[in-house]
């Protein structure tokens, strides 16, 4: 039968029409459940889940995927699933289901996978037993988690053709799978993670698996493990992935053990993440821990977040040639001669996927710039090694100077090295072998300090081909107009979260640009040239769009040029809707009909009156800030210099002048935050004043009465040999103790000729934006402790206070 086109159109319009119509009407045979048919098969998923449904309903036959999660079932009667022969995954997780009957699951032949997750039951045999789970002779994946079996393993073996089990494993000493597992031939993959279930044991032996010497992936996440024994996976020769993770008691000695039981395995991938405490001291991997690698063709290592510091020399020879992926992120990697193994393993040792990935995922190497400093004129597999990198991520580590040069990375195509608290890089740090770098993000960093004094251009000289930088987050108050005169092909500059007034580019560096971000920055307003530049990239490129965002635009009679060129300029204004604007009196108006506040604008700077007023305001105004800047850049030093001249003229402050001899009235002088007065008073105190004899002056204790606070302070500082500031959130938010701060800054500059009086130590874990500038310098510059919680290093950490506060 021969049909027109136009027919074939129709026939299959009516087509879908129809099954349409069939899909709404056998949908509802669930009420309120969400349905979706399978075209294949013809046959339904359905989704019952979050129904507060209190027992299973009679269900129809042409159902292949079921889902009961996060109801209120308890009870699972007789024959429920009796029709459900097309059943293939059942999702019951979530419940309260505490009972089944030796019924229940019958019709379910064909069921694959059944998620038990999250319910009641429990040990009792009338519950879940083998006679239950009999008619489930096709399931192939089981998820028993979160019940209430405590140490008790259910018997399934009558589950022939399981494949994957995620269960419960709690034992309250050495752990070990029920004997009933041994003849479970079909399991492959056993999840016992303590992350997505119950898991504790307090160690493991050759016992624990040697039920399953078949199985081929073993999780052991979370587990709360202590110690593994030599021996524990020795009979597992068929396991292909082996996940020890998250279990911070194991320690890094234990990885020796677990090696050398994997050696003529078929392992293939080993995670061993965060199996190091995080408040422990920085830790070194040994050869003896991972030479037994050598005899296996292991292509995945995850060791992320173990505090690694080093590498013995020669370990990483151990790795095998298989070796595809290694990931050690969130580390505290230092430079050391293991990075100099890594130049010079054969090229053979390693396919490409792995010279990329290696370095590309090696995240949070403190110092790990050295790695990259290599030779101009290196040995051939170190030329190749190198050559093979694209992409590089050093972010969120503590590079926090750049000066290179860079070699041999000439295949480059990204970099990141955000968040590094850099304040340096060097104008030949970006030698002219990344000629092919296309991405380079530099945000989150303080290279406010160094950039602005780039006048010619010098730091992206050899960044031809750049496309897209990020500068955001740096507090850069500046760039000069040649900043970008190397970059022809930039498309996007992102210089968003700074502190610009103003912008000085220039149009013929920035021909290719198509995105600006100069969000959350200071500008009121752009000057003429500024201005016209950007017109210029707007014709030169129809699609340039600059976000103005959260800035502070100033809509005045000085600024009224600016409102007009927002109101005709041709280039997109990404959220120009979302813009604010403040006005000559201070109010803060949205520039959404920003047509008609120009209109008004307009009108109101005719008149000459308010522009006198606004020319002497503005002369005012200039003055002010002028003497204003003055006296807040000199502030401290003025203050300082008050106190001092009051104290000597005091009769009833004591003070010391201090000779060459250097003798003081206190030790040191101790500033914190009054919620912080349990450290200093109880622990401080105690170890320094009590058990060393260092005389300690504190505000509570020390301080005269009847003086003013200030003069108290200024006295303290000077009388004391050591400032000690016990740096927190508290005393950051404290005004008295950045005043302490402050005044023990300038001590050591005008009385103490430079010499280093202030000594920190950080209580609480803070990160770089929350630091003002100035401290950030100071822990740039100067050394300083951090508080540990273990008893280790609480030793170490008094016994260094002493030694600097008495040496």
């Amino acid at each position: 039968m021969n049909f027109t086109l136009l027919q074939l159109v129709l026939l299959r319009y009516i087509y879908h029409v129809m099954t349409a119509d069939e899909r709404q009407e056998r949908c509802d045979f669930l009420k309120n459940c969400t349905c979706r048919q399978n075209q294949v098969t013809l046959l339904y998923y359905v989704d019952c889940s979050r129904l507060e449904i209190r027992e299973i309903p009679k269900l129809p036959n042409n159902i292949e995927e079921l889902s009961f999660k996060d109801n209120k079932i308890q009870v699972i009667s007789d024959q429920a699933f009796s029709d459900l022969t097309n059943l293939l995954k059942m999702d019951l997780s979530s419940n309260q289901i505490y009972e089944f009957s030796n019924t229940s699951l019958i019709g379910l032949k064909n069921l694959r996978s059944l998620n038990l997750q999250n319910n009641k039951l429990d040990a009792s045999m009338a519950h879940l037993n083998i006679h239950v789970l009999k008619p489930l002779e096709n399931l192939t994946n089981l998820n028993t988690k979160h019940n209430l079996f405590g140490n008790f393993q259910a018997n399934l073996t009558l589950l022939v053709s399981l494949r994957s089990l995620e269960m419960d494993f709690i034992s309250n000493d050495t752990g070990m799978i029920s004997e009933s597992f041994y003849s479970m031939k079909t399991l492959r993959e056993l999840d016992l993670s303590g992350l997505t279930g119950n898991c504790s044991v307090r160690s493991l032996t050759n016992e624990s698996f040697k039920y399953i010497p078949q199985i081929e992936n073993l999780s052991l996440s979370g587990c709360r493990i202590k110690y593994i024994h030599k021996g524990t996976f020795q009979q597992l020769k068929h396991i292909s992935v082996l996940d020890i993770s998250n279990n911070t008691c194991l320690k890094f000695e234990v990885l020796e053990n677990v090696t050398h039981d994997l050696q003529f395995s078929a392992i293939k991938v080993l995670k061993f993440n965060k199996i190091h405490k995080v408040f422990d001291m920085n830790t070194m991997l040994r050869i003896s821990q991972i030479k037994y690698l050598t005899n296996t063709s292991i292509q995945e290592i995850h060791g992320d977040s173990n505090r690694l510091q080093q590498i013995e020399i020669g370990a990483v020879l151990f790795m095998p040639k298989t070796l595809d992926y290694v990931s050690a992120r969130d580390n505290q990697f230092s430079y050391g001669p293991y990075l100099w193994d890594m130049l010079h393993i054969p090229l053979k040792t390693f396919s490409v996927h792995i010279c990329s990935h290696f370095i590309e995922k090696m995240n949070n190497l403190k110092n790990v710039v050295m790695i990259l400093y290599v030779r101009k004129n290196p040995s051939q597999n170190q030329r190749l090694f190198w050559h093979l990198i694209r992409n590089v991520d050093l972010s969120r580590n503590l590079l926090t100077s750049w000066i290179g040069p860079i070699y041999n990375v000439k295949s480059l195509k990204h970099l990141d090295l955000s968040s590094n608290f850099c304040s340096n890089v060097s104008h030949y740090f970006f030698s002219e072998d990344f000629g092919s770098l296309e991405e380079l993000h530099l945000q989150n960093n303080i290279l406010g300090l160094v950039l602005p004094y780039d006048y010619k251009g010098e730091v992206l000289q050899n960044l031809h081909n750049l496309k897209t930088i990020n500068l955001s987050q740096n507090k850069i108050q500046r760039l000069s107009k040649d900043f970008f005169k190397s970059q022809l092909k930039i498309e996007r500059i992102d210089l968003s979260e700074n502190t610009f007034e103003s912008i000085d580019i220039d149009k013929g560096h920035l021909k290719s640009l198509k995105y600006l971000n100069l969000k959350n920055n200071r500008i009121s307003y752009l000057s003429v040239s500024a201005k016209l530049q950007l017109n210029s990239i707007g014709i030169l490129n129809k699609i340039f769009t600059i976000d103005l965002s959260q800035n502070n635009f100033l809509c005045t009679c000085e600024t009224i040029n600016f409102v007009q060129w927002l109101v005709t300029t041709t280039v997109r204004l990404t959220g120009k809707k979302n813009y604010t604007c403040q006005l000559s009196d201070l109010t803060l108006v949205s520039l959404e009909n920003i047509d008609k506040l120009y209109d008004t604008l307009s009108k109101d700077c005719m008149s000459k009156i308010p522009l006198i007023v606004a020319l002497v305001a503005s002369v005012s105004s200039v003055l002010i800030i002028i003497c204003s800047g003055l006296i807040y850049r000199y502030r401290w030093k003025l203050r300082y210099a008050y106190y001092m001249i009051k104290i000597r003229s005091h009769k009833k402050m004591v003070l010391v002048e201090n000779d060459d001899d250097k003798s003081y009235m206190y030790g040191a002088f101790v500033s914190y935050a009054d919620e912080d007065s349990t450290f200093a008073h109880k622990q401080l105190l105690t170890k320094l004043e009590k058990e060393n004899g260092i005389i300690l002056c504190l505000h509570k204790r020390n301080f005269l009465p009847g003086n003013d606070i200030a003069t108290n302070i200024t006295s303290a500082i000077h009388n004391s040999r050591r400032t000690i500031i016990i740096m927190s959130r508290n005393f950051l938010r404290s005004y008295w103790c950045m005043f302490e701060y402050n005044m023990a800054r300038m001590e050591s500059i005008y009385e103490r000729g430079h010499e280093n009086v202030l000594f920190l130590i950080f209580i609480d874990q803070i990160a770089s934006k929350e630091l003002p500038l100035h401290i950030l310098e100071l822990v740039q510059s100067q050394s300083y402790i951090e508080y540990p919680n273990d008893e280790y290093g609480d030793t170490v950490f008094w016994d260094q206070i002493t030694q600097v506060l008495t040496s």
